[in-house]
């Protein structure tokens, strides 16, 4: 696969209570056209909490509910930036502890 490559994943939504709120469909497609597998963990009426995965790594995403968001897709390209963060340091640290 080219590193530029996205490969589609797939969020299980099985484990939700509740009808989806706008954002919360907005992050389900937006994690899965971004190549992440997961599944909701819990829907709590403050917060939704997805456990994702992807390039073996695997995190906690949690989004708050009761705010209306004026830019959820601002929001996750945070969450993009976070992600590619968060790689860079699992590189490092792999890289310190073969030396």
């Amino acid at each position: 696969m080219l590193k530029n490559e996205i490969k589609g994943g797939k969020i299980d939504i099985s484990g939700a209570k509740w009808d989806f709120s706008r954002e919360e469909k907005y992050v389900i497609k937006w994690l899965e056209d971004n190549g992440f597998t997961g599944k909701i963990v819990k829907q709590y009426i403050s917060k939704t909490i997805f456990e994702i995965a992807k390039d073996g790594i695997t995190d906690r995403f949690e989004l708050p509910q009761g705010i209306v968001f004026k830019d959820i897709r601002g929001y996750m390209e945070q969450y993009k930036k976070n992600w590619e963060l968060k790689l860079q340091v699992i590189e490092l640290r792999n890289e310190v502890n073969r030396r």
